[in-house]
């Protein structure tokens, strides 16, 4: 029998041992779309090749960061699965009028997408939130109050799910980049709004169309990328439900997200090397952690630099002795 000691000696290895997998799926997750980024799909995939081999995922086009084992693996899902997709079908009239009518007004929310930026190669991906983090953000679903009224019948999407609910606009001539959402315990929907022709999505092997009006579930978890050679911007309404097989204490964990944020601000410090966060007078104030304090110093202090500001493609370059200067 095992002592209380030992119980806990146990659940700290196994925690432990959860983080580290975590850790090496992050940076094989990064290491693979930076290939992607670098136009070299080949040696991306050549990565992902390799993380199966060394058992960090099951397949290639499979990727989510937090991996949950025993769930089915397939892109794509039949929207007759879910009850509601058939709901929001019949609610697209109103749903498409309203958001047509916001678009492009004083009132419209939707805005590039910061923290998505680095996946589009070329071209604009605009969003506004309507609901995130387990809550309504209020500024914006504001703004489109018969859409709130219609989904706020849907507990799936919001009481029962920690994903988003989010209107997403695509302008011509965007490419975003083949991409991995971060768990497979969810799934994403599309409700398309408004698609001009020109648009299409690939999610793992099966490159797809968008139908008005028509729901289209996947596993966000399996590679995908969207190409807009059109000439007409694509919004898309973006849902997300649990894995209809997540159970026990995965769908717990998972809808916990939802209320602690401070697990989330822990999270997001741990994966950028912080040791504090905090907001003075309006301003925001990160402080790095030893390892990442130490890096800056030997990065910069070797060459003579004593501090950089990115600007969109732009740097700034602070040299000892002298005046910022643009980058050489």
């Amino acid at each position: 029998m095992m002592t209380s000691n030992q119980t806990a000696s146990t659940s700290s290895t196994v925690g432990a041992r959860a983080y580290l997998e975590q850790m090496v799926r992050r940076y094989y997750s990064g290491l693979i779309d930076a290939w992607h980024y670098a136009g070299e799909t080949e040696k991306a995939m050549e990565s992902a090749a390799e993380a199966v081999r060394q058992g960090v995922w099951d397949q290639p086009l499979q990727r989510a960061r937090e991996h949950i084992p025993g769930l089915s693996a397939q892109p794509l899902h039949d929207p007759a699965e879910f009850w509601f997709t058939s709901y929001l079908e019949e609610s697209y009239p109103q749903i498409r009028a309203e958001i047509e009518q916001v678009l492009d007004t004083p009132l419209d929310p939707v805005a590039p997408s910061t923290n998505d930026a680095g996946l589009i190669r070329r071209g604009a991906w605009k969003q506004a939130h309507l609901f995130r983090d387990g809550r309504w953000q209020n500024r914006v679903s504001e703004r489109f109050p018969i859409t709130t009224a219609i989904l706020e019948r849907i507990p799936d999407v919001t009481v029962l799910s920690p994903g988003v609910i989010t209107v997403s606009r695509v302008t011509p001539d965007t490419h975003i980049m083949p991409h991995c959402g971060p768990t497979n315990g969810l799934l994403r929907i599309h409700l398309p709004i408004k698609i001009p022709a020109g648009v299409s999505i690939r999610v793992a092997d099966q490159v797809l169309q968008w139908e008005e009006g028509k729901c289209l579930v996947f596993d966000d978890s399996f590679e995908h990328e969207v190409w807009h050679r059109g000439t007409e911007d694509r919004v898309v309404l973006i849902l997300d439900v649990l894995h209809p097989e997540l159970s026990g204490d995965h769908q717990e964990r998972l809808l916990r997200r939802q209320h602690n944020f401070e697990e989330q601000i822990v999270s997001f410090m741990r994966e950028r090397g912080l040791r504090q966060v905090r907001v003075q007078d309006g301003e925001v104030v990160l402080t790095p952690d030893d390892t990442v304090r130490q890096l800056v110093e030997t990065y910069l202090s070797g060459i003579g630099i004593t501090g950089a500001e990115l600007d969109g493609e732009e740097v700034q370059w602070e040299r000892q002795d002298s005046q910022p200067g643009p980058a050489e």
